[in-house]
């Protein structure tokens, strides 16, 4: 019983940080339609952004729970909060590459140098990258309201936000 409680715990965690990609990836993603368009690159629907969602919440809940993660819990928020960003932001630019460079795998028939070197070279950088820069503040809005929560507590930030009472009580502590 305790098994599933703890089980039951952890997945209410994830179902916000799940919701909160899943919206901004969308976001993020309408704003790519227009941009991609124009360098002709196909955008992603629903599902494979909702697929990246879960991802990208199990990478952070795994990532979470690395020594590494806190090696700043006992400096001031921002130390933590900029080491978590910029950690969360180096562990997304891989998976998202890999994403961009999936379609570019066989285009060509040939060995994976040369779908790499024509991946170089038809790709563009410049929107890739300021894609990127989208993410790394979606990341610091996230690991923001994460660490204050850690900091002050889930009670008083619900309280905060949504007044006292306005919610009922979720214990999210393991």
């Amino acid at each position: 019983m305790r098994m599933l409680s703890r089980i039951g715990k952890k997945a209410l965690r994830l179902v916000p940080v799940f919701f909160f990609f899943l919206i901004f990836f969308t976001l993020i993603n309408s704003v790519e339609v227009f941009l991609f368009k124009r360098a002709g690159i196909t955008p992603f629907n629903f599902w494979e952004i909702a697929i990246a969602a879960a991802l990208i919440t199990k990478i952070v809940f795994v990532v979470d729970e690395l020594p590494i993660a806190h090696v700043f819990r006992e400096k001031p928020l921002a130390y933590g909060i900029l080491w978590k960003t910029g950690l969360y932001w180096i562990l997304l630019l891989p998976v998202r590459f890999l994403i961009r460079f999936i379609p570019y795998l066989f285009a060509t028939g040939g060995s994976i140098t040369m779908d790499l070197t024509w991946f170089s070279t038809q790709f563009d950088w410049s929107l890739f990258l300021s894609i990127q820069a989208f993410y790394l503040l979606l990341l610091f809005i996230f690991v923001t309201f994460q660490e204050l929560t850690y900091k002050i507590g889930v009670k008083k930030m619900r309280k905060l936000f949504f007044g006292k009472g306005s919610l009922p009580s979720i214990d999210l502590t393991l």
